[in-house]
């Protein structure tokens, strides 16, 4: 690496570490946290009276503790938005490495992912579980949260309809009918929007949030088109003496945009899950017999 960039490397490493000097430890009186480890407990109570193998116990419950990890959401540090601005300046994989082991939120963010990931390997490992039931309502909430592609299902309202059509008489179907009626918001049109920043979070209900991104992505473009307007018009009579903040202006303009795009994008992510948990939560305190 060019001794310049490992400076510029070691600068902004130290100003993360400096940046995120608080644990990240969970703490103890973290709210949704608590509710989530009771819920689990309940859980971990109602598989114990299933009759199912003690094995596919473990897999529900190895599901389960993804789905249910969930605190709340930290606000990125100092460091972190550091190191993102160095990532997206310099696309050194090194930035991109530290940005990434910085942000607490994406490790949130992708709990959703495994959940999906284990609850739907045990469906076709063994499909004729006791547990299917309660697996495909699990996963009905869980889908609206996932952000991978190559899952079997395109959305969650698909294991609600087979949990509906195949389990008729099990009592998570009247829950699974009003579970399909509950308002959410998707990760996949939430990254569509986001081509303009700022516009993922106003989908997701952060209006003041997504209007403070829009601007500032408008004033960065402004920053860009106007200098090269300019320049375009004074193309025959450009001097580097004269017309530099031209350049610089354009640059820097660039610079911010590309921040705004990338940190948009990440944080639309966060809204849209969010939104999704509230009214997860809302449906809950509605329905106490949910498991």
């Amino acid at each position: 690496m060019n001794p310049r960039w490992s400076r510029v490397v070691a600068v902004i490493s130290s100003l993360a570490a400096g940046g995120c000097a608080s644990s990240v430890i969970i703490l103890h009186d973290d709210p949704a946290f608590q509710r989530a480890t009771q819920s689990l407990g309940r859980t971990q109570a109602l598989l114990a009276t299933s009759g199912a193998p003690a094995d596919e116990q473990t897999r529900f419950l190895q599901a389960e503790g993804f789905y249910r990890y969930r605190f709340a959401f930290p606000s990125r540090g100092v460091g972190a938005h550091l190191a993102q601005a160095g990532a997206v300046f310099a696309e050194l994989p090194v930035l991109q490495a530290l940005a990434a082991s910085l942000d607490m939120q994406d490790l949130r963010l992708r709990s959703y992912d495994g959940a999906i990931q284990l609850w739907e390997s045990l469906l076709s490992a063994r499909p004729e579980t006791r547990l299917r039931p309660l697996t495909l309502y699990r996963l009905g909430w869980a889908y609206r949260n996932g952000g991978i592609s190559g899952l079997p299902r395109q959305s969650g309202d698909e294991a609600f309809d087979a949990l509906i059509t195949h389990h008729p008489s099990s009592p998570l179907v009247p829950l699974a009918r009003a579970a399909k009626e509950i308002p959410w918001k998707s990760k996949r049109l939430a990254t569509e929007l986001s081509l303009l920043p700022g516009a993922g979070q106003v989908y997701a209900g952060e209006k003041a949030n997504g209007a403070v991104r829009i601007v500032a992505a408008l004033v960065a473009a402004a920053a860009v088109l106007i200098p090269i307007g300019i320049a375009y018009q004074r193309r025959n009579d450009l001097s580097w003496r004269r017309d530099w903040p031209l350049l610089a202006t354009s640059l820097g303009g660039l610079f911010v945009l590309s921040i705004d795009y990338t940190i948009s994008y990440q944080d639309s992510l966060r809204a849209v899950v969010e939104f999704n948990e509230r009214e997860e939560k809302a449906f809950e305190d509605r329905h106490p017999d949910a498991p």
